[in-house]
């Protein structure tokens, strides 16, 4: 009993210093991709504005065109894309990918009168939008070689980037191959168009998601999933219990990229949380 004990506390003890040492790496690996992320500074949605967009490509790519991944939020968006999933993407476990993110508002109610439709009206979305189809696109296939193909073109985000992800992704199915819907806070399930089902979808949330305004603690995703799922849409679903927070989208995002972008096999480079956490449904097999 005593052996049995004392091998249970050696196994805490060593799971607890792993787990100290991979929060220690998370800063260096957090400077390395601000490092090899380049932003630039292009006119804004609104006439007289500027917005910077930046660009993270894996050094291993060649000039290709690759897949790519369009993000909300800047630099915080990049970093919830890139930082679990960058390792497999240099060693080759799975097919490079980039992705391109544009920064938000400062003022969170002028974020979310970009990211929601509906939000204090229609036009600024309507802008940002437009902005993001019209410039931003183009721009990225042009000088950076992001891939002009559907089937590469996916977007993203989190919180009310999410809410953006999804309606942008339904109003334009002939641009996008799916989206990346971590925890949406404001989105409407009307939004869900019959079209979704040509699109595959990564559909996240956390039962304790309650707090400030964020208030319907997983429900929302859940009808979102369920949406798409009513439409026979491609569909990967992670709700677990856990927070509105980034370090939870990070973790729930390199095996729901692997396989949204079809960069590779997803049991290759998930991560534990989203073993168990994640469920298929309308998945075909692969031909």
């Amino acid at each position: 009993m005593r052996a049995v004990i004392l091998a249970l506390v050696l196994s805490c003890v060593a799971d607890a210093r792993a787990q100290e040492q991979v929060n220690a790496d998370i800063p260096a690996a957090v400077a390395a991709i601000v490092a090899e992320t380049r932003c630039y500074v292009h006119p804004g949605p609104e006439e007289g504005a500027s917005r910077a967009v930046c660009v993270w490509r894996p050094r291993v790519a060649a000039r290709a065109p690759l897949p790519v991944l369009y993000m909300a939020d800047g630099m915080d968006g990049v970093q919830i894309a890139v930082l679990d999933i960058k390792a497999a993407i240099l060693a080759g476990t799975i097919a490079p990918m980039m992705v391109v993110a544009s920064d938000p508002q400062l003022k969170p109610e002028d974020r979310a009168a970009e990211y929601l439709r509906g939000f204090g009206g229609s036009r600024r979305f309507e802008l940002h939008e437009n902005w993001l189809i019209e410039k931003v696109l183009p721009w990225a296939e042009r000088s950076h070689n992001a891939s002009p193909e559907r089937a590469h073109r996916f977007i993203g985000g989190f919180s009310n980037g999410a809410d953006l992800a999804l309606a942008v992704a339904n109003d334009h199915p002939e641009l996008f191959g799916g989206a990346l819907i971590h925890s949406p806070v404001g989105a409407n399930v009307g939004w869900v168009l019959e079209s979704a089902s040509t699109q595959r979808w990564v559909v996240t949330g956390g039962t304790q998601e309650t707090r400030g305004s964020v208030q319907r603690g997983g429900q929302l995703p859940r009808e979102i999933a369920q949406a798409l799922e009513r439409r026979g849409a491609p569909l990967r679903t992670c709700i677990g219990r856990w927070a509105h927070q980034g370090r939870i989208w990070r973790q729930l995002s390199p095996g729901s990229l692997a396989w949204l972008m079809g960069l590779g096999a997803p049991e290759k480079v998930e991560t534990p949380f989203e073993r168990g956490k994640c469920v298929m449904a309308n998945d075909p097999p692969p031909a």
